[in-house]
C-alpha cells in the first residue's frame, strides 16, 4: 500500500520524537521520501534497474525508491486496476498506447513541462517530446524509438542460395525452397502478425486502417483481406500458426527469421549468434506496386509521473536519472533500444557501446524514417489484436467463412474503438 500525504506526515512526526536515551540528547532521524517506481521487464532489465536505483539513492540519501516490477504478461491488467483505484506508482514506465487509454484529455499524468527545472528536457528534440504530449501537456518522455523489424539467419539463406527478402514475393519464394526441409522463413508472433497484416493490406489498398483520430477506416472487405493474407502465410509455410511456435525455433535454425521490436533484438538474436549463425537485419517488406509503405515506428516506452504525486520534484529527479544519467547509460546500454537522450548517447559513444544487432536494427529504422509513420496508439489496442486472432482461429481451425467472420470482426472493431 502506498503512503499518502497523511501517512508521511505521521511518519515524520514519529521520527522526530525518537531520542537517544544515553545522555538526554535528542537525535532527530530525518524522514525519507518514498518514491514508488513501476516497470515491466525480464530479469536482465530488472537487475540493472535495481542496481541503478541503488546508485540513485546514494546520490539522493533522503529518497527511498520502492521498486514494483514484473514480467510483461499481466502488467497492463495490473496497471488498469491501479489507475482505476488511483493506486499507481509515482514514476511509471508505460507503453505508448496507454497514454490515450489513461490520459485521453492529457489530465491522467503529471505535466512534465512543469518539472523542467528537474528534468533535462533539452536532451530531447521537440519532435521526440511530441510523442508524449496530449492537449499541450507533456504526459510522458520517450526512452527510445521502436519498430517491428525483420531479423534473418543469413547462414540458412546462404545455404539455400537465397538473398535476404526485400518483398513479400521474396518471402513466399523462400518458403517454397525451405519447406521441403521443414524450415520456415519467418516466426511471427501475435503483435508482429497483426502489424504485418496491417502493413500488407495498407500497401495493397493504399488506405490506412485507422483515421488520424484513431477510428476504424476499413470496411469488412478490407478486414477480409487481412485474414486472407495471414492465412496465405500459414498455408504456404512462411510461418507456423502462433500457438504452434516453439520457443527455440529461431535459435535452433528451424526458423530462418523473426519479426520483433528493435528493443527485443538482443534477446532473440544473441542466442542464435552464439549458436554459430550469422544474423542480419532485413528490409521492411513491400510489394512492387505498393500504394502505401504500411510500416510504423513508435516510442519503445515512456516515463510518466503520477498526476497527484506528493513529491513531484523527487519523482522528477528519478525520471531525469533514468533518462539522462551516465550511471543509467552504462547500466542499461541498448537493452531498451537506442536511447533518445543526447546525454546518454554521448556516454554510449564514448564507451564504444553503439554497436551490435540492436544498433543495426535502429539504423535500419533511421534509414527508413522518412517512410515510417508514427503509429496511432489505437493500433496497438490489445483487444483489437485479440479479436483478430480469435476470428482467424475460427477461420483456420474451424473452417469458418472469411466473409462472415470479417463482418463480425468489423462490428467488434467498431465496438472496441468506441469504448
Amino acid at each position: 500500500m502506498k503512503l499518502n500525504k497523511t501517512g508521511l506526515i505521521a511518519l515524520s512526526a514519529a521520527a522526530a520524537c525518537l531520542v537517544s536515551c544515553g545522555e538526554n540528547t535528542a537525535e532527530i532521524i530525518a524522514p525519507s521520501t518514498k518514491i514508488y517506481f513501476s516497470w515491466w521487464g525480464k530479469d536482465v532489465r530488472n537487475d540493472y534497474t535495481i542496481s541503478a536505483i541503488a546508485e540513485f539513492e546514494k546520490q539522493n540519501p533522503s529518497t527511498d525508491v520502492v521498486p514494483e516490477y514484473s514480467e510483461w504478461t499481466g502488467f497492463q491488467k495490473r496497471m488498469d486496476v491501479e489507475m482505476a483505484f488511483h493506486n499507481e506508482a509515482d514514476v511509471m514506465q508505460i507503453n505508448y498506447d496507454w497514454l490515450n487509454k489513461y490520459s485521453p484529455d492529457g489530465e491522467g499524468f503529471y505535466d512534465l513541462y512543469e518539472l523542467s527545472d528537474s528534468i533535462a528536457l533539452d536532451n530531447f528534440t521537440q519532435e521526440q517530446l511530441e510523442y508524449g504530449v496530449i492537449n499541450g501537456k507533456l504526459n510522458g518522455i520517450p526512452t527510445a524509438l521502436n519498430a517491428e523489424t525483420f531479423y534473418y539467419n543469413k547462414t540458412i539463406y546462404d545455404k539455400y542460395g537465397l538473398s535476404l527478402p526485400k518483398t513479400w514475393d521474396d518471402i513466399f519464394k523462400a518458403a517454397e525452397v525451405m519447406s521441403k526441409d521443414g524450415v520456415f522463413p519467418l516466426e511471427i508472433n501475435l503483435k508482429p502478425m497483426w502489424l504485418l497484416t496491417v502493413a500488407h493490406t495498407e500497401q495493397l489498398t493504399g488506405r490506412k486502417i485507422l483515421t488520424d483520430d484513431g477510428e476504424l477506416a476499413y470496411e469488412a472487405e478490407d478486414i477480409a483481406l487481412m485474414l486472407e493474407f495471414y492465412k496465405s502465410l500459414i498455408d504456404n509455410k512462411v510461418t507456423k500458426p502462433i500457438d504452434e511456435i516453439e520457443k527455440n525455433d529461431f535459435k535452433s535454425g528451424s526458423t530462418a527469421g523473426v519479426v520483433y521490436w528493435i528493443s527485443d533484438a538482443e534477446y532473440y538474436c544473441t542466442p542464435v549468434i552464439e549458436n554459430g549463425y550469422v544474423v542480419e537485419v532485413g528490409e521492411y517488406p513491400v510489394m512492387e506496386d505498393a500504394k502505401l509503405y504500411g510500416w510504423y515506428a513508435k516510442p519503445t516506452s515512456l516515463y510518466c509521473i503520477r498526476k497527484d504525486t506528493m513529491d513531484p520534484k523527487e519523482a522528477a529527479k528519478l525520471v531525469d536519472f533514468l533518462l539522462n544519467s551516465e550511471e543509467m547509460a552504462q547500466a542499461q546500454g541498448l537493452e531498451k533500444g537506442i536511447p533518445l537522450s543526447t546525454s546518454i548517447l554521448e556516454v554510449l559513444e564514448s564507451k564504444d557501446m553503439l554497436k551490435g544487432i540492436q544498433f543495426e536494427a535502429n539504423q535500419k529504422m533511421t534509414d527508413n524514417s522518412s517512410k515510417l509513420d508514427c503509429i496511432n496508439s489505437n493500433l496497438e489496442n490489445s483487444d483489437l489484436i485479440d479479436a483478430f486472432k480469435a476470428a482467424f482461429d475460427e477461420v483456420y481451425y474451424n473452417k469458418a467463412d472469411i466473409t462472415a467472420k470479417s463482418e463480425e470482426l468489423y462490428d467488434s472493431f467498431c465496438e472496441i474503438l468506441a469504448e
